[in-house]
């Protein structure tokens, strides 16, 4: 179960080296309507923007205890997103999101499983599905169609926060390049609740300014508090890469 956290820490997150921060953000001081907000969010255009891939350095803490990583990550539009998980060099886990299920070999332990998205979904009570994962992915704001928001300021930040009856949403924007800086989603009926962190946007050829650095901030009543904090190096867009799974016929399936 620790390899599959460690697995969605990368599903969900980007995140990048010591180059100072490009963007050209001001401290937020006069408030702006919702819907320019949500404009600025969405008008950023990555349709270009077809493959993904880059390594990750990879750092997660949680009941008293922390762990660091390595990996390689391949996203491929609107069909899988494949990553592996290494330490001390080694290959420790394989995993495979496709846009209706998840798949993951466990080298240490010469196993390997296969569910739904949709169960994994409501598990960890995501908002979303593989467009959720992959708006991660692009470092680009994830907002249900049915939200209704409003905007203040909060801490220099414009900020958006709204309800969809079912899901809690709260995302704070730069002033100036109206860059996401965080997103969080709460589930009010389980306690569950998600914070995604941006930042050290650097500019890049396919997908403009790209946040290289990202912290993940996630509570349940079952795991507690638990933090991820990623770093991307050797991003490549639009680039084949392969990305081979394939489970070894020796190995055991489990739950």
């Amino acid at each position: 179960m620790k390899l599959l956290v460690v697995a969605l820490a990368l599903i969900f997150s980007a995140c990048g080296g010591s180059r100072p921060d490009e963007t050209t953000g001001r401290v937020a001081t006069e408030p702006r309507t919702a819907q320019f907000l949500v404009k600025k969010l969405q008008g950023r255009n990555l349709d270009a923007v077809r493959r993904m891939s880059a390594q990750t350095r990879i750092y997660v803490e949680g009941d008293g205890q922390g762990m660091s990583a390595n990996g390689n990550i391949i996203w491929v539009r609107d069909s899988a997103i494949w990553m592996n998980v290494k330490k001390f060099g080694l290959e420790a886990a394989r995993i495979l999101v496709t846009t209706d299920s998840v798949f993951m070999i466990n080298r240490l332990q010469k196993t390997w499983s296969g569910r739904s998205l949709e169960s994994l979904q409501a598990e960890y009570q995501l908002p979303g599905g593989f467009d959720l994962l992959q708006d991660f992915l692009l470092g680009r704001a994830w907002m249900d169609k049915d939200m209704e928001v409003r905007s203040d300021i909060e801490d220099g930040l414009h900020r958006l926060s709204g309800s969809n009856g079912g899901v809690s949403a709260d995302y704070r924007i730069e002033e100036g390049s109206f860059l996401l800086k965080s997103e969080s989603f709460l589930q009010p009926r389980t306690a569950r609740n998600v914070r995604f962190s941006f930042d050290n946007y650097q500019k890049t050829k396919h997908a403009g300014l790209y946040p290289l650095l990202r912290t993940i901030q996630a509570f349940t009543p079952e795991t507690k508090d638990v933090q991820f904090e990623l770093e991307f190096s050797h991003v490549d867009f639009n680039t084949p890469a392969p990305c081979r799974f394939e489970i070894p016929a020796t190995y055991q399936r489990t739950e």
